[in-house]
């Protein structure tokens, strides 16, 4: 699995002026979650249908979040190994690390 240093690399890359969605699928989870990028925000959410879904919570920066309690008690920083896939815009960490290398420069 790629490493948070990648990670936030690759989030960095992108560019602050685009709107950025990431999605987790961890190994110890049903559901889905979703962080969005926004220009002086980033937010954090439960994805599911109308009754799964959490809607956004707001945290100040990706370093905040990463740190903090968050929807169904996940902490990034402690939760990091449970990830199984990650998307960045549609692009696999686990399958498309080629595409990833080619649009944002970071070698998985």
């Amino acid at each position: 699995m790629i490493t948070y240093v990648k990670f936030k690399k690759i989030y960095d890359n992108i560019g602050s002026y685009k709107e950025l969605e990431i999605e987790f699928y961890f190994k110890n989870r049903k559901n889905s979650y979703m962080i969005i990028r926004y220009n002086d925000y980033i937010t954090f959410q439960r994805c599911g249908t109308e009754e799964e879904g959490s809607g956004e919570i707001k945290f100040k920066s990706l370093d905040v979040l990463y740190n903090s309690q968050t929807i169904d008690n996940i902490v990034l920083k402690d939760e990091w190994d449970n990830i199984e896939d990650i998307l960045f815009n549609g692009f696999s960490v686990i399958a498309d690390k080629e595409e990833i290398l080619n649009l944002y420069g970071v070698k998985i």
